[in-house]
């Protein structure tokens, strides 16, 4: 019998020794003060409840907290300390089958390292958590954006398993995510997204978005900061692709800079934008999405030249100019003027035409003063570019005594010109060429030309044109035409011999063609008329009536108008003699 009893009690010992030990997990109920441990085990014989044992902080002995019935306990943990638990059971009145040490302590959730825009979707990555019970990660999303409203993503019970996840399903390139490490004893809906809860984050994606001004060919980018990076952003980066080069780095602006100015964007350009958050201390980076821009800026008036102001011969004033035809032009004038400072509209100009322009001014009288002249235009953008201002030459000629005619004329003005030479012209051929300096000229008569009575003068200066863009360019500039006419000088002899070799009575006349309505009348000593001609070549011969008259001394009268209409008049006596 004895040996029965023995027996007996060993195989007991035996049945609670092999009796399977709880699997148990514990973990924090964070904002709640309490831990929350679970297990699975089968009762033994005799099975008299689960004893839980707890030590503080990982130091001292375990203590036993309660005893229970259900595989389920929650702990008061109100300072939210770190406790390790034990399970065992009671079989037969005995505390037997202790399960492992299980802390309520979560794994080590890792960083973020970035969250970036890749191909217009969000992609989330982070390091990989040290603590070997981690068997994943549950992602957490805002929702909606900025509300402070975290759900598990994209469902409670979705683990992701690798170190990154790209959002294919987000409807939104702005997004803000969280992170926590799962293990076996943390599964489930496992916090609320904040550092609280042992999360990580939340990390917001950066959006960058741009406008373009075509008038300034800026291009403003702004973007949001990105957000939680232990150490903090470093600085942003501003990276730039033109006309499908690789991207580099155009500038960086510090942390506290969300916003960037493009300048000098060039028509018809692809230009790709990106921005690049660098985190301080580590080499972590985060990128925007990519904004392209298909610049279609406005194109300003680069140059306007003018390069001709001359006086036609019909005493027209031709202007000619030269501009820039890829241009956004909205409206231009020919304007002109008196006084250089105070110019007006002679010509609207609607369309930009061709590069090469010119106009016949026929409403003005170049002879009588000087004109200013100047092109401008106005771009889409409403930005004027002037040309370079011109004057005509005014030139001005005066009969002189000695049978001389002086020229004289206003220096030539083209803006940015430099004067080489003059050259003058009468009567449609070149007389002198004169120094750059001169602007007045003496022309001596030939007295035996009865033609240089009346003569005509222009002048043409020989400019060097040096536009502020570098252009080189010769060009002439042509006065208007002046006219001098020489007085007659009328010399008239005192006597006749009928049988000499003075044997006719008229003037030796110089430049007679400036004389007008000529009369020469002779009178005898008794006021009878013996001769009377309009000619001025028409001589008295000593006769009336074809019949010689007497010896002795007769009385002329001659009668014309000079060049300018004033009336003259020449009284005196002739000797005639046998």
């Amino acid at each position: 019998m004895r040996n029965i009893i023995i027996l007996a009690i060993l195989l007991f010992s035996l049945s609670l020794h092999a009796q399977t030990p709880p699997e148990v997990c514990a973990r924090m109920l964070i904002g709640l003060g309490q831990d929350s441990i679970t297990w699975q085990a089968t009762p033994c014989a005799s099975f008299g409840g689960y004893v839980l044992l707890g030590q503080q902080n990982g130091t001292g002995n375990f203590v036993a907290l309660d005893t229970v019935t259900a595989a389920a306990y929650v702990q008061p943990n109100p300072t939210e300390a770190a406790w390790n638990y034990q399970v065992g059971m009671l079989c037969n009145g005995l505390l037997t089958n202790l399960s492992n040490t299980i802390s309520n302590q979560r794994p080590a959730t890792p960083d973020l390292r970035s969250v970036n825009i890749v191909n217009n979707t969000p992609v989330v990555s982070w390091d990989a958590s040290p603590s070997t019970a981690v068997i994943g990660y549950q992602l957490y999303k805002e929702n909606p954006y900025n509300s402070g409203n975290y759900f598990p993503y994209p469902n409670a019970n979705s683990i992701v398993f690798g170190t990154s996840y790209t959002d294919n399903a987000s409807a939104d390139l702005l997004v803000r995510y969280a992170l926590v490490a799962v293990s076996d004893c943390n599964k489930g809906l496992l916090g609320i997204g904040s550092t609280l809860d042992g999360t990580t984050g939340p990390h917001t994606s950066m959006v960058v978005a741009g406008t373009i001004d075509s008038c300034s060919q800026t291009i403003d980018l702004s973007w949001n900061a990105y957000e939680n990076w232990k150490d903090g952003t470093q600085q942003y980066e501003i990276w730039l692709s033109t006309n499908g080069s690789v991207s580099t780095v155009l500038d960086t602006v510090p942390s506290s800079t969300l916003n960037y100015t493009y300048r000098n964007a060039q028509d018809n350009d692809v230009l790709v934008f990106q921005i690049r958050a660098v985190e301080e201390n580590k080499n972590n980076v985060a990128f925007t999405n990519t904004l392209r821009f298909d610049v279609r800026v406005n194109r300003p008036m680069d140059f306007i030249h003018l390069t001709d102001i001359s006086v036609q011969l019909n005493n027209e004033i031709k202007v000619a100019w030269t501009w820039d035809t890829d241009v956004d032009f909205k409206s231009g004038s020919l304007d002109r003027g008196n006084d250089s400072l105070l110019l007006s509209s002679r010509l609207a100009l609607p369309v930009i035409g061709s590069a090469q322009n010119s106009f016949i001014d026929n409403n003005a009288v170049p002879d009588a003063s000087n004109y200013y002249y100047q092109v401008q235009s106005t771009d889409a953008c409403g930005q004027v570019v002037r040309s370079n201002i011109g004057r005509t030459i005014l030139l001005e000629t005066t009969a002189e005594e000695g049978y001389e005619n002086n020229i004289h004329w206003s220096a030539a003005y083209l803006q940015y010109g430099e004067v080489q030479d003059y050259w003058l012209y009468k009567e449609g051929n070149r007389i002198a060429t004169l120094s750059a300096t001169d602007t007045q000229y003496i022309d001596q008569l030939d007295v035996r030309n009865e033609q240089e009575v009346f003569s005509c003068y222009w002048v043409i200066a020989n400019v060097k044109m040096t536009f502020p863009d570098g252009t080189i360019r010769y060009t002439q500039s042509q006065s208007n035409q002046a006219c001098a006419t020489q007085g007659s000088s009328l010399q008239i002899p005192n006597a006749i011999a009928v049988n000499g070799i003075n044997n006719q009575f008229r003037p030796l006349v110089i430049f007679g063609r400036s004389i007008n309505s000529y009369t020469m009348k002779i009178f005898d000593r008794y006021g009878g008329q013996v001769f009377e001609s309009n000619d001025l070549y028409d001589a008295w011969d000593g006769r009336y009536d074809g019949q010689p008259l007497r010896q002795g001394v007769y009385i002329y009268l001659i009668r014309y108008q000079a060049p300018d209409g004033t009336p003259i008049e020449r009284k005196g006596t002739v000797m005639l003699i046998k």
